[in-house]
């Protein structure tokens, strides 16, 4: 049996998933066991368009949802159905394309990754709706970088945001089960959370910078809704909240000032473009920040202070 299997979770997919399957039956499969096709309860042919498409002897499995669940419970509920031989499970949503050395290059890092490496991840291009390309960072001759599961990698992580990318990783199951599952509550950021959590748990992450996969950005995705909605920034507050005790007082003022920063540009925005409902969505999250500071160093104090406590007694 092959260590290796390759997670694709579809949800009403069909325009996009027939190119994500074609550049996935471009890759070397020699080490993959199975390709699992978690769908989260598909109204459309996207089924239809799986089956019809993959002719590999790579075996193809749906996990099939009755209904719609969201796409990090259908992520967490696959991962909990993998099967025991497996090690390695290398995730690619059905709406991106994976380029030819995609697998290959994650296998080879991960035969030589440390025991403690929890997740192996690489940069990204993006691919805009009007079919241009941002090209993400692309170092084939560099070798990967190691970030251990350190206090300082959280500081860095909860201060540059989330630099490790679901769509195109590679996840350790031993890892996975020890984290735990992914926050389905938090529709845009549950991948950074996970990640914080991760490094808490003193796995480390290798990175690849190389661009490996295409994220297709398009108007339906969660990013794009999410940024309307400012929901990118509400869960960005929860999170940094609970791992204040990785940050400086500094830290936490600085923070939150570029958030308000970040509000202030997207409200301007939305008053220029008549979006009335934005821009008072940003006005609210912005009064609320002094509030948000406010909870977050009370955060920061209540464990510093059970730090003191424990070592006290």
């Amino acid at each position: 049996m092959k260590p290796h299997a390759v997670l694709v979770p579809t949800y009403n997919s069909a325009a996009t998933l027939g190119e994500t399957l074609q550049s996935l039956l471009a890759q070397d499969m020699s080490s993959v066991d199975a390709v699992y096709l978690a769908d989260d309860g598909s109204a459309d042919s996207t089924l239809e368009i799986a089956r019809r498409i993959w002719q590999s002897d790579t075996p193809l499995i749906v996990l099939g949802q009755e209904r719609n669940q969201g796409q990090w419970r259908n992520v967490n509920e696959a991962m909990r159905q993998m099967p025991g031989h497996l090690e390695w499970i290398h995730i690619l949503h059905s709406d991106d394309l994976a380029k030819s050395r995609w697998l290959s290059t994650m296998v080879q890092q991960i035969d030589r990754a440390d025991p403690t490496v929890g997740t192996v991840c690489s940069s990204w291009d993006n691919l805009n709706g009007d079919g241009s390309i941002v090209a993400g960072e692309d170092e084939p001759a560099r070798p990967a970088v190691h970030v251990d599961g350190s206090a300082e990698a959280i500081r860095s992580t909860l201060l540059k945001g989330c630099w490790w990318h679901i769509s195109g990783c590679a996840i350790r199951l031993q890892a996975f089960r020890d984290v735990g599952e992914f926050a389905e509550h938090l529709a845009q950021s549950s991948d950074w959370a996970w990640l914080l959590r991760c490094l808490r748990q003193g796995w480390g992450v290798d990175y690849i910078p190389q661009t490996l996969i295409v994220y297709r950005q398009h108007a339906a995705s969660v990013s794009n809704t999410s940024f309307r909605d400012h929901r990118d920034v509400v869960e960005s507050f929860e999170i940094v909240q609970s791992f204040a005790a990785y940050l400086t007082l500094r830290d936490v003022c600085q923070w939150h000032a570029a958030r308000a920063r970040a509000l202030i540009s997207r409200l301007g925005r939305s008053l220029l473009n008549r979006n009335i409902d934005r821009a008072r969505k940003a006005l609210v999250l912005l009064l609320r920040i002094p509030a948000r500071i406010g909870d977050t160093l009370a955060s920061r104090h209540a464990v510093e202070a059970g730090v003191t406590g424990r070592r006290a007694r």
